[in-house]
């Protein structure tokens, strides 16, 4: 019992541990709470652990060994930073047209939270390294435990997940209230700075030092 115990405080920590590592899945949480409330966290972390579900099932079908091979971290990371770049450079442009949108909360809008959620997750090559790595080996140790044990690591984790997006969109909709509409696009233009900055940390950290020990030409 006690080690069980230990599994599900074990994938908090885990799961906490990552989910504050800044990457595009906090600076698109921040951006939509913004916009939206303080319930944008929540409906943006249930897309990415939609996505994390169908990725620990993969894993039980064998496809850790691809996840975990250097050409297709190269291929992420390439590919994950170029989308941010692109994405990053779109809402720089588009910063000085922008304003706070306040409580939105229509159909539409919150399936994009979900839909958001699931893309930051899919084109973060931070998400795809660290499941390759950490995510796999606290998988494997759990397994001992059988499948119960798998369910409590990962229900550890996602706890973290939602406790640390939640918290991150209540903060920023709780201090958005005082924003004028030039400190708000001077906010997206900083985070659309920052999403560029991290797609060509990708692209020249680890997809071309990737590339260096795939020695590919």
């Amino acid at each position: 019992m006690t080690d069980l115990i230990f599994l599900l405080f074990t994938g908090f920590i885990i799961g906490i541990s990552g989910a504050m590592i800044p990457g595009p899945l906090t600076l698109f949480t921040v951006s939509e709470a913004l916009k939206a409330n303080r319930f944008a966290g929540l409906k943006i972390i249930s897309g990415h652990i939609f996505f994390e579900f169908i990725l620990i099932v993969t894993i039980f079908f064998g496809l850790h060994k691809f996840f975990g091979s250097k050409s297709f971290l190269f291929a992420v990371s390439i590919i994950g930073g170029l989308a941010l770049v692109i994405m990053g450079v779109i809402l720089l442009l588009n910063a000085s047209r922008m304003k706070p949108l306040g409580e939105k909360t229509d159909p539409e809008f919150n399936k994009g939270l979900f839909i958001g959620g699931i893309f930051f997750s899919v084109i973060s090559p931070g998400f795809i390294v660290w499941w390759a790595t950490i995510g796999v080996s606290a998988m494997i140790r759990a397994l001992l435990f059988g499948v119960i044990g798998v369910i409590l690591l990962t229900l550890g984790h996602w706890a973290a997940d939602i406790l640390w997006y939640w918290s991150v969109s209540y903060a920023v909709d709780k201090g958005k209230r005082y924003l004028s509409d030039r400190s708000y696009q001077n906010i997206m233009r900083f985070l659309s700075i920052l999403l560029v900055i991290l797609g060509f940390y990708f692209l020249i950290k680890q997809g071309f030092g990737i590339k260096s020990l795939l020695n590919i030409s």
